[in-house]
């Protein structure tokens, strides 16, 4: 009784996300169909077949890891983390600059961001270490992780890459908390954080440093670093409870919004469809996030505890500092909003991610 009961859970789990994973897809072309628009024109047919693209790759890497045991990568975590660190140090040798930043890199013609593949490898590598006997151990436990972490996030930041540089560190945070790990470790290093970064700020870039300006006061700036914010305000604020419509969002159609279709997209469909379009956008992701945390707590093993853990941190980062910045609660860090936002390796990243719980599913 007690194993049919689970095995009924473990269907509905599935199922359930993967029709909220079909309804962001919708959403997802939705929103970019009308972000390529110009004044009523489309302009980005090339940008939207090539989403479609990468959506279709992506079903097929979730398809294909849900059947690979996740305890494979108990053995590959290092090996893993190893290859990603190798590509990340290939990017500043070899990779693309697109708008000021190096980070992706072309091989045999498809170009990839190897930051995206981080939040992956360090899911899989913490999962393994805090799942281990000396994870209460104060150098295997605690200085060991750090240090991988902190040299990820480091590599990451040099690209530059502020946003997914904070994700990897804040996803060592969030994971190692639910460890049995000494928690005084974690509020020392939280607290060491908290005092050297005002000292930290001289390290960032200039556009950097303006985005963190504008975050106090966008107005500093108007045509400059706070113009993003501000248009962004505007846009979600204009769509009200039901929002214009499709197509009929005014700083989308007549290009007021820079980059709407990737970091900036949950601002079109707020100006779209409203406050209410907004709150099912917030729904479908709760749902993802709830049957992950059940499944998680029911989980006797400790790296499938640690890896749902992981990605359920990682949905949940994501959703919050997208839609916080583009709300201007947080600063603009450029990280994309996920399931939604245009790009083909987050999306892939996201979708593998959702592989490996279904396969934790159907093993457990």
């Amino acid at each position: 009784m007690v194993d049919s009961r689970r095995i009924k859970i473990t269907l509905t789990n599935r199922k359930t996300i993967t029709i909220c994973l079909i309804l962001l897809n919708i959403l997802s072309l939705a929103a970019i169909y009308s972000s390529l628009h110009q004044a009523g024109k489309f302009v980005g047919a090339n940008l939207l077949h090539k989403q479609i693209i990468w959506m279709v790759v992506s079903w097929m890497f979730l398809v294909a890891f849900s059947f690979i045991n996740y305890r494979f990568y108990f053995d590959l975590s290092y090996v893993i983390y190893g290859v990603n660190l190798f590509l990340l140090i290939a990017v500043s040798i070899f990779g693309k600059t697109i708008m000021g930043a190096q980070r992706w890199i072309s091989i045999f013609g498809i170009t990839f961001q190897p930051s995206e593949f981080s939040k992956l490898a360090i899911i899989i590598l913490l999962a393994r270490i805090f799942s281990q006997p000396q994870r209460k151990n104060f150098i295997k436990g605690f200085l060991l992780p750090l240090g991988l972490v902190g040299l990820n996030a480091l590599v990451i930041f040099k690209q530059p890459d502020l946003g997914t540089a904070l994700i990897i560190f804040f996803l060592f945070l969030a994971i190692g908390l639910l460890s049995r790990v000494n928690k005084l470790y974690f509020a020392c290093l939280i607290a060491l954080g908290l005092i050297v970064s005002p000292f930290a700020i001289n390290s960032l870039k200039t556009y950097q440093k303006k985005r963190l300006m504008v975050f106090i006061n966008p107005n500093i700036d108007p045509m400059g670093s706070g113009y993003t914010i501000i248009q962004s305000k505007i846009a979600i604020g204009s769509g009200k409870a039901f929002g214009k419509g499709f197509l009929a969002g005014t700083q989308n159609q007549f290009n007021f919004l820079p980059e709407r279709h990737t970091d900036f997209i949950f601002t079109v469909i707020s100006e779209e469809w409203g406050f209410i379009g907004s709150i099912f956008l917030l729904l479908i992701y709760w749902f993802i996030l709830k049957k992950i945390l059940q499944k998680q707590k029911d989980l006797i093993d400790p790296f499938a505890y640690f890896l749902c853990a992981g990605i359920s941190v990682l949905i949940f980062l994501h959703v919050f500092i997208n839609i916080g910045m583009t709300l201007g609660i947080l600063p603009v860090v450029g990280l994309p909003l996920t399931f939604l936002s245009y790009g083909g390796t987050n999306m892939v990243i996201s979708f593998t991610l959702i592989g490996i719980f279904f396969n934790i599913c159907r093993q457990k």
